[in-house]
């Protein structure tokens, strides 16, 4: 399976995180995992057999193009190839604003999007009929510009989850919202239906995400190090917290990669 990430244009950035394309051309069953990363999104793919997510004990069988929301809990799609499967990553209420999901109703889910709201950009079919992960991400990529160009974010929200994108996630919610003149209450509640998550989960996110990147590097770092390099008071607390969202312990987790 091949893996790669598409370089973004400045219009585009104003709305997407980040673009990830998986594709392969053997007849095998891939499995891919997704962890909690603070974003929601939405997939585009292709594959002659049925695609299925798996949250916890449950289980769906997906249309070709579907929302998803944000992922506290480890999730598992398997997919057939030959396939190709594009995954944008979106800023918070992109989502709800562009598309009219409710955000705080997509975490741990997925929605999927009627036929009817897609099939007018043409590279969806084209990038079918061709099986051309190219189209596929310009059709993406056009469709959500399409569907966000009357978006505007939250000024200080938006201020906000760079800090914290940029403090990997070792903040302390209290300066923060003291910074911007809002009590920790209301930040909370504006934080909650803009991003779908407390800031405090959206720190611990962004946090384990950063230790996950050190784990998956090269320089096989200890635990204690990934730990304190983090931001983590100590290597117990890493451990707990990375088990939540994968439901592993990171020692297994390396075993595995």
């Amino acid at each position: 399976m091949k893996v790669s990430q598409l370089n973004l244009n400045s219009q585009a950035k104003k709305l997407i995180q980040s673009v990830f394309v998986f594709e392969s051309d053997n007849h095998e069953t891939a499995i891919l995992p997704f962890y909690a990363d603070g974003f929601p999104g939405i997939v585009f793919f292709h594959s002659e057999h049925p695609v299925t997510v798996f949250v916890g004990s449950e289980s769906k069988v997906m249309d070709p193009v579907f929302v998803y929301g944000q992922t506290i809990e480890p999730i598992r799609i398997q997919i057939e190839g030959p396939f190709f499967f594009v995954m944008a990553q979106l800023f918070p209420a992109v989502v709800e604003v562009t598309l009219g999901i409710p955000v705080t109703e997509l975490t741990n889910s997925c929605w999927t999007l009627p036929t009817s709201e897609w099939e007018m950009e043409p590279n969806f079919t084209l990038a079918v009929e061709n099986h051309s992960s190219l189209l596929a991400k310009e059709a993406l990529v056009n469709f959500i510009l399409k569907k966000g160009e009357k978006f505007r974010p939250d000024p200080i929200l938006h201020v906000c989850l760079e800090e914290i994108l940029e403090l990997k996630g070792n903040c302390e919610i209290g300066k923060l919202s003291k910074k911007h003149g809002l009590s920790e209450r209301t930040l909370q509640r504006r934080f909650q239906n803009y991003v779908g998550l407390t800031p405090k989960q959206f720190s611990s996110i962004i946090r384990f995400q950063t230790s996950l990147s050190q784990l998956n590097g090269e320089k096989n770092p200890t635990l204690t190090d990934v730990a304190y390099a983090s931001g983590y008071s100590d290597q117990s607390h890493f451990i707990r917290q990375f088990k939540s969202f994968t439901k592993q312990k990171p020692f297994r987790f390396r075993e595995k990669i």
